[in-house]
């Protein structure tokens, strides 16, 4: 009796651990594809709000802004990128192949940030407004 017990609880221990690998339960990134783009933009969005939130905007174009002195983040084939003055460029996310970061000006002191993160057929976007301080070209 106590052989069989042992046996299935060895055999259950297997099969749940099977099924954790097999879709992912456990691991940092998730295996279906639209949890996987939704992760991808929220890991995206709590980074760029931490660094935009109340930034100085130097220069903003569509897919590339300049904040605080110089530094600068766009995207570059899915990735996200940072550059900072006399550093090596920083990836910071991926966004699939063909994800999307977007910057639009709002007002004196809104900044819209879009991200889209897209593989093969499958997409998530993801907005948000945040507040900064947009330089005149005479104080920059």
């Amino acid at each position: 009796m106590f052989e069989t017990l042992t046996i299935t609880t060895l055999l259950l221990i297997a099969f749940f651990a099977y099924q954790n690998v097999r879709w992912g339960l456990t691991s940092a990134i998730p295996k279906d594809a639209q949890a996987r783009l939704r992760f991808y933009c929220s890991e995206c969005l709590t980074t760029v709000k931490q660094l935009l939130a109340g930034a100085r905007i130097e220069h903003l174009e569509g897919e590339r802004l300049s904040f605080n002195n110089g530094q600068q983040l766009f995207i570059r084939e899915g990735d996200v990128i940072l550059q900072q003055p006399g550093q090596k460029d920083r990836v910071l996310h991926t966004l699939g192949k063909r994800g999307e970061l977007t910057f639009e000006r709002l007002s004196d002191t809104g900044l819209m940030v879009n991200i889209r993160a897209q593989e093969a057929e499958e997409a998530h976007r993801i907005a948000c407004r945040l507040e900064v301080e947009f330089l005149e070209p005479a104080q920059v």
